[in-house]
This record gives C-alpha cells, structure tokens and sequence, in this order.
C-alpha cells in the first residue's frame, strides 16, 4: 500500500531545495551583476581619468605653442613630475588659475607641471594628473622647439626668379629625409625622394611622359599642402646679436677655415662703430667664440663707415670638430669640401660611424650659399644646416663642365650634402641635356639628412612658428606614468 502522507513530504522537501537553489542562483547573479557593473564603473572611471589626463596635457602645450618664440618658466613643486606637489601655476596667470583646472562635472579635474630648459634648446617635460571621482592617471609629454632644419630640404619656390625660369629635378639626385616646397616640385626623369614630400602645388610639374612618380616619390608625395614659413626676417639680426654677445663679428669680406682640432682659421677685420679696426685677422688660428657663432658684416651697416658696399660676406671650408654656425648679411661662398671631424653616419673608412658625434656646422646668407666652381672639388661633400634667407642654394659657374662627363651622363661630379638645405627659392648647380635628360655640366646632386637636426640644430638657430605665430614643437617621448609617479 502507497503511503500518500510519506510522498507529500518528500515533494515539500524536494521544493525547498529547489527553492533554495533558485533563490541561491538569483543571489549569486545579483551579486555578480552588481560586482560587474561596479567593476564597469570603476573602468569607466578610470578611462575618463586617462582622458582627462591628455586633457591637461594638450592644455599646456597648446599654451606654452601660443607664446611662438618665447618661453614658459618651470612650475614650483615639491617634486616637478608630480603635479600633486606643485603650489604655482604651471603657466603663470595667477588671476585665472592656480594649476588645476576642473573638465565638465565636479568629478574631473587635472593638475598639471611643466619642467622647462634651454638646452639643447627650448624643451618642456609636460606632467598631467587627471583625477575623475576616485580614479587617477599620470601622463608625461616631452616636447621640443622645432627649427627650419627638420627639413632635409624646404623652399618657398621653385622658380628662380633671377634666371627668370624654373630649376628641374633630374634622374640621378637622391634625397633622403623631409621635403617642404611652397611651391611645385619640377621634375625631369626620375629623381628619388626616399621620404615624405609635401608640396603647395596642386600637383609636381613633369617635363615629359617618362616620369615614374611611384618610383619618385618613394615616401608620401602629400600636393596641396599648407605653406611653411622661414623663422621671421628678424632671424639674421638674431644671429647678428648672438656674434656680438659672445661671439665673433667680422665686418668686410672674410674667410673662415675650419680646422679638425677644433680651432677656425680666420681672414679678415674686426671694426667698431667709429669705423676703427681693433683687430685684423691674416689666416691667424683663433679658438671659435663662446657661443659658437661667427657674424659677418657689411661695412654699411656701420653708419661711420659712409659705406655702401656689398661687402658682407664669407668664404668657407675646412673640417668641422665641434659646433658652429657662420652667419653672413650678404653671401657664403663654399670653396671646398665642408666636413665633420667625427661623421655621424658609417663611411667605407669607417663603418661603425661616430652615432653620438657633436659636430655640427651652420651656414646662413641673408642672399645665396654659393659653391665656388674654380675651387670646389669635383667630388665635393657638404656637412651641414645651409640656409639662404632671400636666395638660394647654387653654383657660381653651373654651366661649366667641372669634371669630363662621359657622353654627358652622371658619373662624373657628385655633390654630396649631408643635413638641410633651407633656400629661399631653388638654385642651379648644373645643366642637363632636355633630350636625354643626362647631365651635361656642373655636378649631380645626393641629399641626404641628418636626424640628428630632429631635436638639434646648429648655435645660434631660432625657433620655428608657424603662420599663427604659434611655436612648432617635436614629441620626444610620451608615456603613462607608474603609480602617479614619472621619472
């Protein structure tokens, strides 16, 4: 006989556990999603911090940009790369801020310090703590002033309004590095850009059907670029003010000879602003001024001089150890090769190369950098930042033919330039044969840039701005910081 009151309690044991295990089951779920939504909210939150972080930091560079060549002081902290420390404001406006700087709701905030220096020029490390309800992320950012010489080669045209015509690229140049032209590239053949070419132009301008520009412009060809602007026309007066400070001011047509052991050899006269000359340099072996700079000027630009002579120049050569830049109101005349002591990259006499080498070499003209055909090598180097403020980049005699060039071809005289070419307005240094397109006279061309120049730049370089007036700056580094903690 089946015992009904024994099955009815087995049931009503049966349904506890199951309502037991259900009630677990929602308990468990409810939990979990609680847990997962608070661990959502926590990363929601810890995301907004990292965001607001990059919002301090582009606040301070936008900034310290807007002040163009001038500079931000460092802020007052306990510890500098620490926002949390610091008392002053990162940029001094103490009636609008103090250094900290609510986003959007009360929950968000940022602190910011800046750590600025002068050397190797104008850098700012950037350190941003941005806090949003009870998250925190540290960012750092380093920054550094960009010159003109980012450039492996920049200019405004490349027409040349002296020759009244335009100046070709030609198959056999190679150039390496960073290419600005205001202007349009004009290309014959196929030349070779191995890095980025950004152009005003709508588009390069091709002589003929045989150009190649897939094989041209191996990096990037960017056509209708913004335009980029030399440093302002107070540039060579910067330079005139640094040589008279602690530097060298020559007044008269001068030559300076760079010797390997670090020394220069000059030529040429010191004069005062009664016209006197207090010192006269005759192929006498000097040590490089203080500050590395060596100004050439007119004698017209001394009012007792009654002169108005186009006088203001410097011939140049030699082998560079150490850093200087020579600057000149007229023109710099290049009479031979312009070498490092210690060559950055690996050469066939030494393959390793001097990767931490410090020589660098300057040449600005107000008017042109001219290479003295009569004196030039054929196989003629040139190591250096060359700028040409009005003019441009040329050889005085291009139309000879400096080394016999077999059938005209480009295995005879070869320029080589390692470093930027600034000019005003493209220059010639040879001729080429429009129906084969083979060179004809003066020498072949090989560019290739210096990296260096990316976060460096000869004595005496002013800063890049841009249109705005705002200052142009490198990234060094980025990165988050371990515990709110950098350096």
């Amino acid at each position: 006989m089946i015992n009904i009151r024994q099955n009815k309690g087995f049931a009503l044991v049966f349904s506890l556990i199951f309502l037991f295990l259900i009630v677990s089951f929602v308990t468990v779920y409810i939990a979990a999603v609680a847990n997962g939504f608070i661990i959502s909210n926590q990363t929601a939150k810890d995301t907004k911090a990292y965001y607001v972080a990059e919002a301090g930091l582009a606040d301070a560079y936008e900034r310290i940009s807007a002040l163009g060549a001038g500079t931000a002081v460092s802020s007052t902290c306990v510890n500098p790369f620490i926002p949390s420390t610091c008392t002053a404001p990162y940029i001094p406006a103490a009636t609008t801020d103090n250094g900290v700087y609510a986003v959007g709701a009360s929950s968000g905030s940022y602190k910011v310090s800046i750590v600025y220096s002068s050397a190797p020029r104008t850098n700012y490390i950037i350190t941003s703590t941005g806090t949003y309800g009870n998250e925190t992320r540290t960012l750092q950012l380093k920054i550094i002033g960009a010159t003109i010489a980012k450039y492996a080669y920049w200019t405004n045209s490349e027409f040349n309004p002296v020759l009244n015509s335009n100046v070709w690229w030609i198959t056999g140049m190679i150039t390496n590095g960073l290419v600005q032209t205001n202007g349009t590239l004009n290309i014959y053949g196929n030349p070779t850009f191995n890095s980025r070419v950004t152009e005003s132009g709508a588009s390069p301008n091709y002589f003929n059907n045989t150009s190649v520009p897939n094989n041209i412009f191996v990096g990037k060809l960017t056509n209708n670029a913004p335009t980029v602007s030399l440093p302002p026309a107070a540039t060579l007066s910067d330079f005139q003010t640094a040589g008279s400070s602690a530097g060298l001011v020559l007044t008269g047509a001068s030559t300076i000879i760079f010797d390997s052991n670090g020394q220069v050899t000059v030529t040429g006269k010191v004069i005062n602003s009664n016209c006197a000359t207090t010192t006269t340099y005759n192929n006498t072996t000097i040590s490089p001024p203080a500050n590395g700079v060596i100004y050439v000027q007119s004698t017209k630009t001394i009012a007792k001089c009654n002169s108005n002579a186009q006088d203001g120049s410097a011939t140049v050569q030699g082998t560079v150890s150490g850093q200087l830049t020579v600057a000149a109101d007229q023109n710099i005349y290049i009479s031979g090769n312009v070498l490092y002591n210690q060559y950055p990259l690996p050469t066939t006499s030494n393959p390793a190369g001097y990767p931490n080498s410090t020589d660098m070499v300057g040449l600005v003209a107000n008017n042109n950098v001219t290479v003295l055909e009569g004196s030039a090598p054929s196989q003629l180097t040139i190591d250096g930042v060359m700028m040409a403020i009005t003019g441009s980049f040329n050889v005085d005699q291009y139309t000879v033919n400096k080394d016999p060039i077999n059938g005209g071809s480009a295995d005879g005289a070869v320029m080589n330039q390692f470093g930027s070419l600034i000019n005003s307005y493209r220059g010639p240094i040879g001729t080429f044969n429009t129906t084969t397109g083979l060179l004809v006279s003066g020498w072949s061309d090989n560019q290739s840039y210096d990296n260096r120049l990316v976060n460096s730049a000869p004595p005496g370089f002013p800063p890049l701005t841009n249109d705005l007036g705002y200052g142009v700056y490198s990234k060094l580094y980025f990165y988050e910081c371990n515990a709110g903690a950098c350096m």
